[in-house]
């Protein structure tokens, strides 16, 4: 067992003198850490179940600049000490109950580590200890090992989940799932906006799309029937969900648990109103993602009102097209075009 990279690369470390802990292999060290890449070098790192210590000297090895290790047995915390010697850096080591240590302190970690004993069932309860006791940091990474015959399941709708398989052992890469709010009267939802959609599902795991209120708009389509295209419009996209409501953008954001608000810019003359509403967001504690929609220039709302009242729904996403059709027809309202 040896430092994979890093400044002590190739540095031998000593191994448990029995089979009671089960060490990282080098191989899947080496995997985890590629994965990991730049998270490491200037990370504060929590090493649960720390064993040996493989896995935080290999953070300090490359560059971590912290590293808590914690083990309540007592050899093993004597084998991660020897294995520390003549390792520079910030660290120390906890002889304590993980769970002890997880809701005892205040501290938030970049990584955290949890290699438990394997089918002892420990390994979901210090995951959901970590996320209730908010011990993660923000953009952390909490890095679970476990057997492959136990696929690890969790309630937690709050969490994003990478799972890494290699041979027997399968390796979770658990972090806060992020959130991104879209918002507009979508009267109705164009093209325009699926694009924005779009680009929201790239930067965030899972997208809301709120249909909110303008009093300043007469609008062609009911809050239920918006709601209705818009569903029909992103029905393969299984990371959206989307709601109406009367309240403020920011005041949906709060509610739902969203990270940022999305936005989209068609040009110059979207750009003042929409800086001036991510300058009234940013205020009440929520910054705003504006994503510049090249070409979907001519793209509006207005503009597939327009059109819709001469039966043509070009500018709506293909999927949404009957859906308008028939609430327009249950209208009485528009002509069909040939």
């Amino acid at each position: 067992m040896r430092v994979v990279a890093g400044r002590y690369r190739g540095r031998k470390l000593a191994s448990p003198a029995d089979d009671s802990v089960r060490p990282t292999t080098d191989r899947i060290k080496e995997t985890v850490f590629n994965i990991l890449q730049w998270q490491v070098e200037g990370a504060r790192v929590l090493d649960l179940f720390a064993g040996s210590g493989a896995l935080g000297i290999e953070c300090l090895s490359r560059g971590a600049a912290d590293v808590v290790f914690v083990d309540k047995s007592p050899s093993s915390v004597a084998l991660i000490k020897q294995n520390l010697k003549g390792i520079e850096g910030s660290f120390r080591v906890v002889a304590a109950d993980f769970m002890g240590v997880l809701r005892s302190g205040e501290s938030k970690f970049d990584l955290v580590f949890i290699d438990p004993p394997y089918k002892s069932g420990l390994g979901e309860l210090a995951v959901n200890a970590v996320f209730g006791n908010g011990r993660l940091a923000e953009g952390g990474t909490v890095v679970y090992e476990h057997s492959a015959e136990l696929p690890f399941r969790t309630e937690r709708a709050d969490i994003a989940v990478r799972t890494k398989a290699m041979g027997s052992v399968t390796v979770e890469f658990i972090r806060k799932k992020t959130v991104g709010l879209v918002t507009g009267t979508f009267d109705p939802f164009t093209k325009g906006h699926a694009a924005v959609v779009e680009e929201a599902l790239r930067l965030f795991d899972e997208v809301i799309v709120a249909v909110l209120v303008n009093p300043d708009k007469e609008c062609m389509f009911t809050p239920e029937e918006r709601l209705d295209i818009i569903n029909a419009a992103l029905s393969d996209e299984k990371h959206v969900k989307t709601l109406y409501s009367e309240k403020y953008a920011v005041d949906v954001a709060r509610e739902t648990g969203a990270d940022k608000l999305v936005r989209g810019v068609r040009g110059e003359g979207d750009l003042d109103y929409e800086n001036a509403m991510a300058d009234f967001n940013r205020e009440h504690g929520f910054d705003t993602v504006l994503v510049e929609l090249d070409g979907y220039k001519d793209v509006s709302s207005t503009r597939a009102r327009e059109l819709i009242e001469k039966g043509d729904f070009r500018l709506l996403p293909e999927r949404a097209i009957m859906v308008a059709k028939d609430i327009i027809k249950r209208k009485g309202g528009a002509r069909e075009r040939d």
